[in-house]
């Protein structure tokens, strides 16, 4: 028990003996680590500044500044391992732990493959902060692109971090890319009213809202979708332009439909509920029906 614990004195003494020795290249490996994230930062900061200049695109210039960060971080980092006198045996246990190297890049996989789909995302740029995608049936608004994962935020507030491969292995679709989004609704119709009559009424209500797009390629439009069982059932279709309309968008097809159900009820045009028809098979048992006037 004495032995044992005369050499683990010994070996905190030699440990002592070590740092004081090695404590002027600590102390200058610790400056040039400090040094490195200052510069880091101010790096970041002015990358940025310089870039948001030139282009309009966020998500890329919050990437590249990123980068920028990660970068002189880790060279900092390399330099302060160097003043420890690590810097050999490091490379020396990439240059021959090959077994090693191999279990750490399985482990590091997914890290890896994130990373890459962020830098190709970044650059290939099929979104821009602000713009709704949607991808494996999750749907949101870009809010931030980070080395591993993309922040996307749900109409009814989740915050969802996707990560990056997945935005590159899958479908991804843009709502929003050109600012232009389709909307649509159905109106249920009397099978004895005017279609034609209908049509011009519900077009007039449609080319008096200034916030839906009125050009030649994006007029609105009506077209017959199905018979049901009590109504002929009419697709209203309009174009909205994101980039131009401020407001929300939900509002804005609560107030055209609330418009064209006031006009079809002001022209007198009949929208009925469901229809059930009853029948009685079993003769001789008839049911007493009361009607109230």
């Amino acid at each position: 028990m004495d032995d044992m614990i005369n050499k683990l004195g010994a070996s905190f003494e030699r440990f002592g003996d070590a740092t004081i020795r090695n404590a002027p290249a600590i102390v200058i490996g610790l400056f040039f680590l400090v040094a490195s994230i200052f510069l880091a930062y101010a790096l970041r900061s002015l990358t940025k500044n310089r870039l948001k200049k030139r282009m309009e695109d966020m998500l890329l210039v919050n990437f590249i500044g990123r980068m920028v960060f990660t970068i002189v971080v880790v060279l900092g980092a390399i330099i302060f391992l160097n003043q420890l006198g690590l810097g050999a045996a490091a490379g020396g246990l990439l240059a021959g732990a090959g077994v090693s190297a191999i279990i750490i890049g399985f482990a590091f996989k997914d890290i890896g493959e994130n990373f890459l789909a962020g830098f190709f995302l970044a650059f290939s740029r099929p979104f821009s902060i602000g713009d709704v995608i949607e991808v494996s049936n999750l749907k949101g608004v870009v809010r931030a692109l980070n080395f591993r994962n993309t922040h996307i935020r749900t109409v009814d507030g989740k915050d969802i971090f996707l990560p990056n491969a997945l935005l590159i292995k899958n479908p991804l679709i843009n709502y929003t890319r050109d600012g232009l989004l389709r909307h649509n609704f159905t109106l249920g119709l009397d099978y004895g009213e005017d279609l034609v009559a209908v049509g011009k009424s519900i077009l007039s209500v449609l080319a008096s809202e200034l916030r839906i797009e009125h050009t030649d390629n994006l007029k609105p439009f009506i077209m017959i979708e199905s018979f049901g069982t009590s109504t002929i059932n009419m697709g209203i279709f309009y174009w909205v332009n994101e980039l131009k309309f401020n407001g929300n968008i939900a509002l804005l097809k609560t107030d055209v439909m609330n418009a064209v159900v006031s006009r079809m009820r002001k022209e007198g045009f009949n929208l009925p509920a469901d229809i059930i028809e009853l029948k009685i098979y079993q003769e001789g048992h008839p049911i007493p029906v009361n009607i109230k006037g």
